[in-house]
């Protein structure tokens, strides 16, 4: 082969030889993903999310971001509002990321009210758009406008004996129930949310936030009740600690996460109508560590939330808190952050906002992703014998993921298989749910064995009367012998 060929052909066998690399490493991203093992230490895992788009303000239209601080996806006509609190204003985009408007000023009868330092955004089911704007110097306010930019109503800090009047009020993020009643986390409120009526007014503190204990603080509280008043007074109060973030679901829920913690026992809320936390899982090992600034609740109860300390995103499913998914880091690169503030779920994918990227970073869901939460989903739906085959092929791709066989005892448990959800229980580590199958087991063993059983204790019960019986005849031959 001459030269001039081998120069020719030596470009085609190179892009020959990378085409099928690049596809064999799609499924790749700039972090590891991994779950937890019995022992309760980090195991690799396949991935359950992938980044894919990273969007700038010049994506989409509108130039640079500038320290954006919120994201939220309008479900009724499909639109994501970013609030971008440098530019003061709110970008609107629809499903394909197009630009649909940009929000600077409002109209109040004639007056033209600009947004000063917009933080939080909620829009209800009618257009109906709340949002917290806090001042560069003194107190903030929230701005209620319908969908064609027309206040509707504009209010400051709350008014009631509860607020001091040194209080400097800075809401920060805003939901509203189905009633009109508006929740509100400020920034330095330790008491909990505010809940105000449709029309601004103060009803309460919302959701109190749990003070955390630790053996310091204890024994702290203690010379407290020990030491006279005027020493005790020098102590330092414990104080509950303050939200980061609020959401609500489509059931109506209001979940929060907790502005910082050193117990990790109160990271993450989710508030009933009465503003007790009713979350059945307090403590996991995922929580060490973590600072979460933001929550996502999707329509099936799946928990994901944003950990701004180590750039991470964790998912959990509802019931126990288990960890289905974990992915992002610190990073320049796609799929990675340096400050992420926000999460929203958008046409089935995972949206997170990076204020200081200044972009918004998309998360596809893997096929492994796709088969764990199809699985679980059936199950929730009790659709017990459609779930097996899902779990099966999860443990096929991760024979290492406890959280799979635990799912198969779960709807093996549901068939009254006990004895097959027992297997899979011990397979996935999981004492409480292995005792509970184990307990059921045993109840229709004695069931079905019953007359067996009764059968066995009669005879026995017969055999001891022999024995006696064959007792007291030998003594009173003995003794009918010696005389």
């Amino acid at each position: 082969m001459s030269k001039l060929k081998r120069a020719a052909v030596l470009p085609l066998v190179l892009l020959m030889l990378l085409l099928p690399c690049k596809a064999v490493f799609a499924d790749e991203a700039p972090y590891r993903s991994y779950t937890y093992d019995r022992f309760h230490n980090a195991v690799p895992s396949p991935n359950g999310y992938l980044p894919g788009a990273q969007l700038f303000g010049s994506d989409l239209g509108v130039g640079d971001l500038n320290n954006p601080n919120d994201l939220f996806v309008d479900k009724e006509r499909n639109e994501l509002y970013i609030v971008d609190t440098g530019n003061k204003r709110i970008v609107v985009v629809d499903e394909d990321y197009k630009l649909v408007r940009v929000i600077t000023e409002f109209d109040n009868d004639g007056e033209v009210v600009t947004l000063n330092v917009p933080i939080g955004i909620f829009v209800d089911k009618d257009g109906t758009m709340y949002i917290t704007d806090q001042a560069e110097q003194g107190d903030g306010r929230v701005l209620i406008s319908d969908k064609d930019l027309k206040i509707r109503n504009i209010f400051g800090k709350p008014q009631s004996d509860l607020i001091t009047g040194n209080f400097v009020y800075k809401p920060s993020k805003i939901v509203v129930d189905r009633y009109g009643k508006i929740y509100i986390q400020a920034t330095d409120v330790t008491q909990g949310l505010f809940c105000l009526t449709p029309e601004g007014k103060f009803l309460n503190y919302f959701g109190s936030n749990k003070v955390e204990m630790d053996a310091r603080k204890l024994i702290l509280q203690l010379w407290r009740k020990i030491l006279p008043r005027q020493a005790a007074q020098s102590i330092i109060n414990f104080i509950p600690i303050e939200y980061s973030n609020v959401y609500i679901d489509d059931k109506g829920f209001i979940y929060a996460t907790a502005a910082a913690s050193t117990t990790y026992e109160y990271q993450v809320m989710s508030l009933n109508p009465l503003g007790s936390d009713v979350l059945r899982w307090k403590r996991l090992d995922w929580f060490e560590g973590s600072n979460f600034k933001d929550i996502y609740v999707d329509e099936y109860g799946f928990i994901t939330a944003v950990d701004q300390t180590r750039g991470k995103v964790f998912q959990v499913e509802p019931d126990d808190g288990t960890m289905m998914f974990t992915f992002g880091g610190i990073g320049s690169m796609t799929g990675l952050f340096t400050k992420p503030v926000a999460i929203e779920g958008f046409n089935g994918k995972l949206l997170v906002l990076d204020s200081e990227k200044r972009a918004i970073t998309e998360f596809k869901l893997t096929t492994f992703g796709k088969a764990v939460r199809d699985a679980q989903v059936l199950y929730m739906e009790g659709r017990y014998v459609e779930s097996i085959e899902p779990w099966l092929e999860v443990v096929k791709r991760n024979a290492n993921y406890l959280f799979a066989y635990v799912g198969l005892g779960k709807a093996y448990y549901q068939l009254e298989d006990y004895q097959t959800a027992m297997k899979y229980f011990k397979l996935g580590y999981n004492k409480e749910y292995y005792s509970e199958a184990l307990r059921e087991y045993s109840l229709i063993a004695m069931r079905s064995n019953f007359g067996y059983i009764v059968l066995g204790i009669g005879l026995f019960i017969a055999l001891i009367i022999v024995i006696r019986t064959l007792r007291r005849k030998r003594v009173l031959i003995k003794l009918g012998g010696a005389v």
